[in-house]
């Protein structure tokens, strides 16, 4: 480390990787409050004036909008949206996760990440110092989407878990003569999140304008739950058409348990061959990590020689290939 600081050039790169924390700090920390504070003035500005000059329609439109953008407004989500070329997507996935992430911290999280990543690997590989920013960008990307696709695929599950019965107690309020929107409104006061959360988003939406139907199918992209956009596939249809909707439901919800039984059979059906890829896959890591400690000069031949170098960026290439395969021929369709 004190050669880092004996040269000029070492010095400014420290000096940068210092700076550069230092901002993102400021935008995911510092800038917070400010944020709030002025995301409650536009979104209460944007509300009156659609009150005032829009149509029912029109404002439906526009609340949407300003709902799935509230996050959107710091330096960092400006210069987020110049970078990415479809920053809707990434919006759509962070919503998804039902924290509130938006993409500038999502970027200031990612840059931040990959100087670490590039930082560490330049200072304690030992390997050329060319393949650092590779490295860091890599782990700027890779990192922070399984991160968020993790929290994704939690939600999913648990809201999947919630589904049917949040449809009976919905089948239950309309057998009891309840109108749709009171059953909704009943399911997002009683049951907890993440079902009770989104449909509470929905009638929030409604209150601004935003058709029952509409605010669904928002909530139903939002979430990406096949079972879901079923539900409101149904409401839809039965809205439009007439019918037993509550006769509708009950066949839906025992729908929405048998494929919940049979994923569940599938994952145990898999889970050899998946406990195979997790060994098959750590297994050189293990190996690498035990020769470090018992033979650190014989495993460091592949660290310190050009030909080692050529042999773990084969060896890598190789683990992450066998890996993907052996991913997707336990990742089952249902």
């Amino acid at each position: 480390m004190r050669a880092l600081f004996a040269t000029p050039a070492g010095f400014i790169i420290v000096g940068g990787v210092i700076l550069l924390l230092g901002l993102a700090f400021y935008f995911l920390v510092l800038s917070e409050s400010a944020k709030n504070r002025r995301k409650m003035r536009e979104r209460m500005k944007s509300l009156g004036d659609r009150n005032k000059k829009t149509k029912a329609s029109d404002a439906a439109s526009a609340a949407g909008t300003s709902l799935r953008r509230d996050q959107a407004g710091t330096a960092m989500d400006r210069l987020a949206r110049r970078l990415l070329p479809n920053p809707k997507i990434l919006r759509d996935r962070l919503e998804a996760t039902g924290q509130p992430i938006g993409i500038g911290k999502y970027f200031g999280i990612s840059i931040v990440v990959g100087i670490v990543c590039g930082a560490a690997f330049w200072l304690y590989s030992g390997m050329p110092a060319a393949a650092a920013p590779l490295v860091g960008l890599a782990g700027a990307v890779l990192l922070p989407h399984k991160f968020i696709s993790r929290k994704i695929n939690k939600r999913q599950a648990e809201f999947l878990n919630q589904l049917g019965e949040g449809m009976d107690l919905i089948v239950r309020g309309v057998k009891s003569g309840l109108p749709v929107a009171e059953t909704v409104n009943t399911v997002s006061e009683e049951m907890p999140n993440p079902i009770g959360g989104e449909f509470r988003r929905v009638m929030e939406d409604t209150r601004v304008g935003m058709t029952l139907e509409a605010a669904f199918w928002e909530s139903a992209q939002r979430m990406g739950v096949a079972e879901y956009k079923f539900f409101v596939v149904t409401l839809t249809v039965q809205r439009e058409t007439g019918g037993n909707l509550a006769e509708t439901l009950e066949g839906l919800a025992e729908l929405v348990r048998n494929r919940k039984q049979m994923k569940l059979k599938v994952k145990a059906m898999s889970s050899e061959a998946r406990a195979s890829m997790y060994i098959l896959g750590g297994l050189p890591f293990g190996i690498g990590g035990i020769l470090s400690l018992v033979a650190p000069q014989y495993i460091g031949t592949l660290f310190v020689t050009e030909p080692g170098h050529y042999v773990l960026g084969v060896g890598g290439v190789l683990l992450g290939m066998g890996w993907l395969v052996m991913n997707k021929m336990v990742a089952f369709e249902i």
